[in-house]
């Protein structure tokens, strides 16, 4: 049996969905936009580094979020998913999907290892009726009146939560596919890597961390 890690931003689906929610819950409201406008010099140097990552996100979720009830948050994340998948620009490449209905049906065990929090992951595939597989993502909770990220699934912290639920010396092959450069550490954890529709700069550290030891895909 293999384990087989799949990002899902840019990997399975062509954009950052984090960031679509994100987009979507300020433009609803144009003081909660403000107000994330105001908080950028306190949140933004959080976002530049891999660990401090989440602190920034949970600054802007919890401005987007405060005072809202759960019922409400509920209706919301439905909302946005409804029309996430309805926008034309949305794309869940077939190729991925291809590589999951194969991994699947191979018996692999297929996680997919996202930054992005586990709802939106996990409604993105109940909608489009994707294979049954497992999720490791981010995670929300409730704080002060408003939500910010308990667990951000990003970069070195991927490969920590993998650890923690996997026993990767049971498996015949670990197999990893992803965009990003930032999953390098998920990478190393890899005997085979596929590099997705890598950006120049990705392609560049990528190859300076893996040499030819990775195959590049390009999916649509």
């Amino acid at each position: 049996m293999n384990l087989v890690l799949f990002d899902f931003d840019k990997t399975i689906i062509n954009r950052d969905t984090g960031a679509a929610y994100m987009k979507f819950m300020l433009s609803r409201n144009p003081l909660r936009l403000l107000f994330c406008f105001l908080s950028l010099p306190i949140s933004t140097p959080f976002l530049f580094h891999a660990r401090t990552k989440h602190v920034g996100f949970s600054i802007l979720l919890w401005l987007a979020t405060l005072g809202i009830s759960d019922r409400k948050i509920m209706h919301l994340r439905k909302l946005f998913i409804r029309m996430y998948l309805s926008d034309s620009s949305t794309i869940i490449f077939n190729d991925a999907v291809q590589q999951l209905l194969l991994h699947s049906s191979n018996t692999d065990d297929v996680i997919v290892v996202s930054g992005a929090s586990d709802w939106m992951v996990k409604a993105v595939f109940a909608q489009n009726h994707l294979p049954n597989v497992r999720f490791v993502c981010s995670e929300e909770t409730r704080f002060f009146g408003g939500i910010i990220s308990k667990f951000h699934c990003y970069a070195s912290r991927k490969v920590e939560r993998v650890r923690e639920l996997f026993d990767l010396e049971k498996y015949d092959l670990v197999i990893g596919y992803s965009d990003s450069s930032a999953d390098i550490p998920m990478l190393k954890l890899c005997n085979k890597r596929y590099i997705i529709n890598p950006s120049p700069r990705c392609f560049r550290k990528f190859t300076k961390s893996f040499n030819k030891a990775m195959a590049v895909l390009n999916w649509a």
